[in-house]
């Protein structure tokens, strides 16, 4: 009788696991989609459903197309977190927040790219939503969100650069005067105090710097783009997505 049960445990489990096509033209009893009932299961797309009732059917569809994408990012979210569970569980600081930004983007990015299958209104006035997205594209879509992710980095390092290239240009400038109005030894001349507080303002800077530099290229280096990518290609395969 166990040995009975254990076969048909690990049976269910492989039917729960095989991934089928659903028919999204099939209706129910009732001849309602059967979308509207059940999340269509595919080895090509991620389906989002959305539903929505407001004052008008206008608003209706757009609050229902806007529920199917919500629902639809937090499967790509589930995806990409999924995918680098591995990489992540020890990560911290700024590694752990480039892996999240990243991926916040990534879903960003793949939600432009999501497509109205159909939409259904019901006896009620309830509008339905059916989106979907090619499951292939969500690691294509990670390279570029990490690429886009490292350049504004780069451009927020040439920022900072600028900014205290500037800085320093401006402080050395008060320096050289006062290092002059000392020498001509002017009625209101400074003192080595005041020029010692100058050099201290210009290590500050450069130091400053040089610190929020360094952060960023931690966040540069906290990620393997192709390594992460290929980790997302394997999790949408495991998850029955083949073609």
């Amino acid at each position: 009788m166990k040995k009975f049960i254990i076969v048909l445990l690990a049976s269910l489990l492989l039917a729960s696991c095989a991934s089928t096509d659903t028919d999204i033209n099939a209706v129910n009893e009732d001849g309602t989609p059967i979308w509207t009932t059940e999340v269509p299961q595919s080895k090509k797309y991620y389906y989002g459903v959305g539903s929505a009732k407001l004052a008008n059917t206008k608003n209706s569809q757009d609050a229902a197309d806007a529920k199917a994408r919500a629902d639809l990012s937090r499967k790509i979210q589930s995806t990409i977190e999924e995918a680098t569970a591995v990489y992540t569980f020890d990560a911290e600081g700024l590694t752990l927040s480039a892996y999240e930004s990243i991926t916040m983007q990534t879903v960003k990015i793949t939600l432009q790219g999501v497509m109205v299958e159909q939409h259904f209104v019901a006896e009620d006035g309830t509008v339905w939503s059916l989106v979907s997205l090619e499951a292939k594209k969500i690691n294509s879509m990670y390279k570029l969100a990490a690429n886009d992710y490292y350049n504004q980095l780069e451009e927020e390092k040439l920022r900072i650069e600028g900014q205290k290239a500037s800085a320093i240009d401006d402080l050395n400038s008060k320096l050289e005067a006062l290092a002059k109005a000392i020498e001509e030894n002017a009625e209101d001349a400074p003192t080595q105090a005041d020029l010692d507080s100058l050099r201290n303002d210009i290590a500050a800077v450069t130091a400053y710097a040089y610190s929020e530099i360094g952060k960023l290229n931690e966040q540069l280096s906290a990620v393997d783009i192709d390594e992460v990518a290929g980790a997302i290609a394997e999790e949408i395969l495991k998850q029955g997505y083949t073609e």
